[in-house]
């Protein structure tokens, strides 16, 4: 699996924040890191093309079972970055 660790937290979410954004159909500005994607709107169609738009941006690989782990721009972040298995 590729990881992002050398990448800056910050900037690995300000693009995790607008992919989520772009599958959501809700600004980027408005993600609270910390909040439930759910309460954004995230759905099981959503949440495959969130997980396929997250592996072609970062060059990662994301089973199933860790991505329904995967609840918050945060914890994606941190599973991004290589922190999170």
């Amino acid at each position: 699996m590729s990881t992002q660790a050398g990448t800056p937290a910050t900037e690995i979410e300000a693009r995790v924040r607008a992919i989520v954004g772009e599958v959501l159909w809700v600004s980027a500005d408005e993600i609270d890191a910390s909040a439930q994607l759910i309460d954004y709107g995230l759905d099981s169609p959503t949440a495959i093309e969130l997980t396929i738009q997250l592996e072609q941006a970062f060059g990662v690989v994301i089973p199933e079972d860790a991505a329904a782990q995967l609840n918050t721009v945060g914890e994606i972040v941190r599973y991004v970055r290589g922190e999170q298995q």
